[in-house]
């Protein structure tokens, strides 16, 4: 019988986190926690300075330090009950609590397309709808660049991250598609845009060469910290060849002898009821200005 072959992964083992700033944390609570049922990291990132959510073995890192920047992109999450986090987003937000937020939903049967308060886009899956280690985990980052960028940026990881990039079409259009573990990917798509910026945003992968990676791209301008404790920071992706600059998503690379290399993370996934299910009858008694049922009626 042959053995059934799965997708290569290559140099870069895991994607771990996603990290944009925001000027709210009771708004991100709002939203991430109650809205979409993810759980607050209480081992790091716990203070009035940064907030570290928890999604399955990954994370968002949401330091309070501004208001967060447009995004040309999407992040797409699996979530294990798709239907109840669309009846708590439906209800905080007639509860007036996105309200002068950019939040927007599109239901789309087995997903849904949402904007985020902080204008974040985001596409939810069901669970067992798309490939997925875990019944919750974040699935892929977007990013639209230039049109003709994608052979560069498959080289870009290619050479240096000996990563089996490749060059493909998603919905249409031509994308630098990168594993960066299982059932997780950076997807640079090529499409017209206002602008590319993505300085607000970086993304933190866990590698398997973390020397090399770190001797190579040491002499380079996007080069940032000392490298120590298994952490350097790298400004964009440039052209293996001419060195020249192709898109502005920060990079934070790791090596596997991190402290944080899977370290066991807290979730409230599967949950048995909705929050606050046993005080739904005095919520509704009360009002909470829904219009909606409570949670667990």
């Amino acid at each position: 019988m042959q053995t059934p072959a799965f997708p290569e992964v290559g140099g870069i083992v895991h994607l771990e986190h996603v990290n944009f700033v925001v000027d709210d944390h009771d708004l991100a609570t709002t939203f991430f926690m109650g809205g979409l049922g993810f759980t607050r990291d209480p081992f790091k990132r716990a203070d009035d300075t940064n907030m570290g959510v928890n999604v399955g073995n990954q994370q968002f890192h949401l330091p309070k330090r501004g208001k967060t920047m447009p995004f040309p992109g999407e992040i797409g999450l699996v979530v294990p009950d798709l239907p109840g986090i669309k009846n708590r987003l439906a209800r905080l937000q007639g509860m007036g609590r996105f309200d002068g937020t950019e939040f927007a939903v599109s239901d789309m049967g087995n997903s849904c397309h949402l904007i985020s308060p902080f204008g974040i886009a985001m596409r939810l899956y069901a669970a067992g709808t798309t490939p997925s280690l875990k019944p919750i985990a974040i699935s892929y980052v977007d990013i639209a660049v230039p049109r003709g960028r994608a052979r560069q940026i498959v080289g870009f990881y290619r050479d240096w991250f000996n990563c089996p990039a490749v060059r493909t079409v998603i919905d249409g259009e031509v994308t630098a598609f990168v594993p960066v573990g299982p059932y997780q990917s950076l997807r640079y798509r090529e499409r017209d845009c206002g602008s590319y910026d993505t300085h607000n945003f970086h993304v933190a992968i866990y590698v398997t060469h973390y020397n090399q990676l770190h001797e190579k791209l040491s002499p380079l301008a996007g080069f940032q910290g000392d490298g120590l404790n298994q952490t350097f920071f790298f400004n964009g992706i440039v052209d293996p060849l001419s060195g020249d600059s192709l898109c502005g998503l920060q990079h934070e690379i790791r090596g596997i002898y991190h402290p944080d290399f899977m370290r066991s993370l807290v979730n409230r996934w599967p949950m048995n009821s909705e929050p606050f299910s046993d005080q739904a009858a005095v919520m509704a008694a009360q009002g909470d200005g829904s219009g909606l049922p409570s949670p667990g009626q």
